[in-house]
């Protein structure tokens, strides 16, 4: 089931999929078994149909994943923003309470200050992606 955090109120299909497509990696059960085949999959959406979010979204989709027990929270999102002092801290209580971050870095590096935040943060596992000639993926 998806838990809607937006202004919609309807939890509706993913617009991207992308983080379906992670959920698969991680719990398929079906004919290529997932890493976790046994692991059980929250949807927290906290982005619109139009793709926008705010913090508040996710500080909402935060305290539910503490209030229900979630032990490993994958953000298939980043961006730029390491100013948003609400944010980071939730992300800093969560990691305090022995919830797994992981979380997009980007692609944009190796370059300082080019990992995307929340990955940029030292409790969260960042992850990025290379190609087939070990160069960053795009």
């Amino acid at each position: 089931d998806t838990v809607d955090f937006t202004d919609e109120g309807d939890a509706g299909d993913s617009v991207i999929g992308h983080g379906t497509f992670v959920a698969g990696v991680i719990a398929s059960s079906r004919d290529c078994l997932g890493i976790a085949p046994d692991s059980e999959i929250y949807s927290l959406k906290v982005f619109n149909s139009q793709q926008i979010s705010h913090t508040s979204w996710f500080l909402d989709a935060f305290n539910y994943a503490m209030h229900v027990g979630i032990d490993v929270l994958n953000l298939s999102i980043g961006g730029p923003d390491f100013r948003d002092a609400a944010f980071i801290n939730k992300v800093m209580e969560l990691s305090a309470k022995g919830i797994i971050f992981v979380s997009a870095m980007g692609n944009d590096g190796p370059l300082y200050g080019t990992l995307n935040n929340p990955a940029d943060q030292l409790d969260v596992i960042g992850v990025g992606g290379l190609n087939y000639d070990d160069e960053i993926a795009e």
